[in-house]
């Protein structure tokens, strides 16, 4: 017999620390591209491909650990699609990948042209990835509808 409610609670658990994961390395990825606009030459140019790296390895598999098991818990209770804050919850997700795929982007740019980092716009960045955050959190937790 399958025990419905350990599995839900594991694939809660690793949702969870894909979305630690995901979220704490783009916000350490925003701070450290504002960081590179004040550094010239090869301090910049590292911090743009340390910032590539940790995309690579944490973003991504962070993400693709949140997205995975967020399925799979919707998979083993489908009932939780009829509730409004899940579909607000999964709108705020689409936008949090898009901020994702465009921090992305914005790493390659750097890459081929390390003078184009600006520091103001790694901190909206970073401001509305982490609004994103709480907002999400907030759905989930406190299922207001």
């Amino acid at each position: 017999m399958v025990d419905w409610a350990g599995l839900i609670s594991w694939a809660i658990v690793f949702h969870l620390f894909g979305v630690i994961i995901w979220i704490g390395n783009l916000l350490v990825i925003a701070t450290m591209l504002s960081l590179a606009s004040e550094e010239v030459g090869a301090a910049r140019e590292r911090l743009i491909v340390v910032s590539r790296r940790l995309f690579q390895i944490g973003c991504n598999l962070g993400a693709l650990a949140t997205v995975f098991f967020g399925i799979i818990l919707i998979l083993l209770d489908p009932a939780v699609l009829m509730v409004g804050w899940l579909h607000t919850k999964l709108v705020l997700v689409l936008v949090l990948l898009y901020f994702h795929y465009r921090l992305y982007r914005r790493i390659l740019n750097l890459e081929n042209d390390p003078s184009g980092a600006s520091a103001r716009e790694f901190k909206i960045i970073h401001g509305i990835v982490s609004a994103l955050l709480l907002a999400i959190l907030a759905l989930a937790v406190l299922k207001p509808f």
